[in-house]
């Protein structure tokens, strides 16, 4: 089982091996092909550290921006 949040939606889904289409190892990452039982798609979720890493940066930059127009300096 695995739990995915559907992008369409943004429900949090359950879903079942059954559902998964492909897995994909890349360098960096392993992409998971699964239809969504919430919207009847296939959506493609990624794995890994580097993935995990580069959300992290990613949102750090955002609230490092929201924090630059909120206090100027």
């Amino acid at each position: 089982m695995l739990l995915i949040t559907c992008p369409v939606t943004g429900n949090r889904e359950l879903v079942g091996l059954s559902a998964v289409r492909a897995v994909v190892n890349h360098a960096d990452a392993i992409a998971v092909h699964v239809t969504c039982p919430g919207c009847g798609q296939e959506h493609v979720h990624r794995t890994g550290r580097r993935v995990e890493e580069a959300r992290r940066a990613a949102a750090l930059e955002v609230a490092v921006r929201r924090a630059e127009t909120l206090l100027p300096a």
